[in-house]
């Protein structure tokens, strides 16, 4: 639920925060289910490449050479462009396959909304119902 900033209607767009939705998702070929591994968001353009350029660089030299270049050619010529486009609110994605794993690194922009009796540190009691870790550690111990 989002609480409006006037307190007596709902949100405008003009209210919301421009920025950028990153995530990554792991697809398993012999489950053909999806989990979410990470999720970040950023409020720069800038800061939702370099979140996708650190995590396809650890993960990079574990895929065979062919499946490796395109994104080797991404994180050394790609950085600035995908920046641009994301600032001109296209999307972005980049994948790579390792033996029955598909990793998906994406980030698109969107507007955030300020959340309701947001207050400190304190997080929502819906915060703590979050199971995904659980099912991201059963994907990855079943390839």
């Amino acid at each position: 639920m989002t609480a409006p900033a006037s307190g007596d209607g709902p949100l405008t767009a003009a209210e919301a925060r421009p920025g950028f939705w990153c995530e990554c998702l792991l697809t398993s070929a012999e489950s053909d289910s999806t989990v979410l591994v990470g999720s970040f968001d950023a409020y720069a353009a800038g800061d939702a490449v370099r979140w996708i350029r650190i995590a396809v660089r650890m993960l990079v030299s574990v895929v065979d050479a062919a499946e490796a270049e395109p994104v080797h050619e991404w994180l050394l010529f790609g950085s600035n462009p995908t920046a641009a486009a994301l600032e001109r609110g296209e999307p972005f994605a980049i994948a790579l396959w390792h033996e029955r794993l598909r990793l998906v690194w994406s980030a698109r922009p969107v507007g955030f909304l300020p959340l309701a009796h947001r207050t400190g540190r304190a997080l929502p009691p819906c915060a703590l119902e979050w199971s995904q870790p659980t099912a991201l550690r059963s994907a990855l111990t079943a390839s």
